[in-house]
């Protein structure tokens, strides 16, 4: 005769039940440790963010974007270089899958698609653009909260913080209706930042190979 919880060989085995709930709270566990919470003290992350990154002069990164748009099932990858100097000059350069150049020197917006020629724009002319580079550049110097434009909430997890920007008004409002930025916590660098869109499309950027402080030239940033 067998005895229940007891296979053919005498060997005592778990209940298939308790084996799945003992999976589901494994699963449980994990899922809430990878939850954001607020952060306990502010003032001191606003410190330490705001003093690590006023030390960079540059910074270079490769970085790897995933698209998904409403529309189509299949997400857009691509990847890239992106290359900061903090005299207000902004590269981010695509090399997959298509070749893309987006520049930025003060007032100065260049972009080169493919093998077409380059064109360039002002950022007056174009505030969506300034806005979205400024975005970028005050989350690497530190001065991402100087803008009133948004309203912020700053959480954190075990490895990182996360900075919750949401447009109040502006161009930038009707595109864009949450921005999310994921700073290490060992290096207050941004290591990701989240883009979502009011149409229902989000494009996430991952930064990896992260460096700082290089000679960065004028010509780096000149594109033809």
């Amino acid at each position: 005769m067998k005895t229940k919880g007891v296979n053919k060989d005498g060997v005592k085995v778990k209940s298939p039940v308790i084996f799945v709930l003992f999976i589901l709270s494994c699963l449980s566990h994990y899922a809430s440790a990878q939850e954001y919470a607020g952060v306990k003290d502010v003032e001191t992350f606003m410190r330490q963010y705001k003093s690590v990154s006023q030390e960079i002069k540059t910074l270079e990164a490769d970085f790897t974007q995933e698209k998904e748009i409403a529309l189509l099932t299949n997400k857009l990858h691509s990847s890239g270089r992106m290359i900061f100097r903090n005299d207000n000059r902004l590269k981010i350069e695509y090399f997959k899958p298509n070749a893309f150049i987006f520049a930025m020197q003060g007032e100065k917006i260049t972009i080169k698609d493919g093998e077409r020629a380059a064109s360039s724009i002002s950022t007056k002319s174009s505030r969506l653009f300034e806005q979205i580079s400024q975005i970028t550049m005050h989350a690497i110097n530190g001065r991402i909260f100087d803008s009133k434009g948004f309203s912020s909430n700053i959480l954190e997890d075990g490895d990182s913080y996360l900075i919750v920007l949401v447009p109040k008004s502006g161009g930038i409002r009707e595109y864009y209706r949450e921005l999310n930025l994921h700073i290490a916590k060992k290096t207050f660098l941004m290591e990701k930042m989240t883009m979502k869109e009011t149409s229902g499309d989000k494009t996430v950027m991952n930064f990896k190979n992260i460096r700082t402080n290089n000679a960065v030239s004028d010509e780096v940033f000149v594109v033809d």
